[in-house]
């Protein structure tokens, strides 16, 4: 592969160089100062030491601006790891460049500060006017953080589902993951290249203005991100938690969507369960206090009937205990009266008859009172009780 790559590259040099020997050496000199002025540019000797090297590739490398001292005479090496440097492969590396063959492709090397920088390069053999090398010039860009955005979207390739559409919704790539996760095989892909977004969702979200008002949003640049209900490739429904993103060229133009989805149906599908039985909850508890307030009710109103037949009770027990009071004072009031009336007849003393009737009246009174005051501090400690339960 290296050497069909040495070949295309050498075959494209002649050409390029046959059209620069038709330039005239100011013209040369002009394209040399362009390119020195856009590109870090930096020139070896045959044996890897450092000669000169420009502003751009100086600040690139972390050295700074000015400082070419600090690379000058030092050898290439020193932009690699140590393990490499001593390698086979860094080896053979430079015989290819001593052998005058050009060689271009990303290179990882380390900064001053041995941090990883990636370049895009060539290093370019010069040869002066017998054909001889005389020096290898490497032209460089830092392609850093495209390599890092490319190291970043593999890993998510590696764990995540991923599918990418046209902007009118057609499906352009999607990877083993996404596949698998709705019911496809892993390599399966030409079942779903060419196919619209709308075959992993329902026929009447299909159809919706919602749906069509979704596609419209993201050929006008807007992110979603959210949980989505999908459909597999059997028909069953899978929750996924999805970003689509708008992708843009270079000049703002929108030129496809990529989706990044997570299976999330376990979570979504537990979730729904523990509403569920929330809600059910919730219904029985209400139930529960609906059953507490009619049992509330029911016993008030038994109280109430328990009250109002203990008030009817004591209110007859008192007038029969005051109606029998009342006779028995009446019937000894009579007694006492005609024996009396016997004893002024028949002269006898008068004065024991009253102390007896006297004493007999007041003992009568007592005990009907005394009667009356018991029913009423019943009545009384059973209305605290009923109120004390209300409360």
């Amino acid at each position: 592969m290296l050497l069909k790559s040495l070949l295309v590259l050498e075959e494209e040099t002649s050409l390029a160089t046959s059209k620069m020997k038709n330039l005239s050496k100011e013209e040369l000199l002009s394209r040399l100062e362009a390119i020195n002025r856009s590109n870090a540019i930096i020139y070896f000797d045959l044996s890897g030491i450092i000669l000169g090297v420009n502003d751009i590739f100086l600040e690139a490398m972390g050295y700074g601006i000015g400082n070419h001292e600090d690379l000058i005479g030092k050898h290439h090496s020193t932009f690699v790891c140590e393990e490499y440097a001593k390698s086979p492969e860094y080896e053979k590396f430079w015989d290819i460049l001593r052998s005058g063959k050009y060689y271009q492709g990303e290179f990882e090397r380390r900064r001053k500060d041995r941090s990883l920088i990636n370049l895009q390069a060539t290093y370019n053999p010069i040869f002066d006017e017998s054909g001889k090398i005389t020096k290898i010039m490497k032209i460089a860009t830092d392609v850093t953080a495209i390599v890092d955005s490319k190291k970043q979207i593999d890993a998510i390739n590696r764990s995540t589902a991923l599918i990418s559409f046209t902007t009118d919704g057609i499906i352009t790539d999607a990877n083993p993951i996404f596949l698998e996760t709705m019911g496809y095989r892993s390599n399966e892909k030409d079942k779903v290249i060419g196919k619209h977004h709308s075959a992993f969702v329902s026929y009447e979200y299909s159809k919706s203005d919602e749906y069509v008002k979704f596609w419209e949003n993201l050929r006008k640049g807007k992110f979603f991100d959210g949980i989505f209900e999908r459909r597999k490739v059997d028909g069953s429904i899978i929750y996924l938690q999805a970003s689509y993103n708008p992708v843009f060229d270079s000049k703002g133009n929108i030129t496809d969507v990529v989706k990044i989805a997570t299976n999330v149906t376990e979570s979504v599908l537990n979730k729904k369960k523990i509403d569920d039985l929330s809600n059910n909850l919730q219904v029985e508890l209400a139930n529960s206090q609906k059953l507490k307030n009619a049992i509330e009710i029911e016993k008030d109103a038994a109280l109430n009937d328990l009250d109002v037949q203990m008030k009817k009770s004591q209110s007859e027990l008192i007038k029969i205990i005051v109606k029998v009071a009342l006779a028995v004072i009446v019937g000894v009031g009579v007694v006492t009266t005609i024996l009396y009336w016997m004893a002024i007849i028949t002269n006898q003393d008068t004065q024991i008859i009253g102390s007896t009737w006297s004493n007999m009246f007041s003992v009568l009174l007592t005990n009907a009172f005394s009667i009356v005051g018991t029913i009423m501090g019943i009545k009384y400690a059973t209305q605290e009780s009923g109120n004390k339960d209300k409360k």
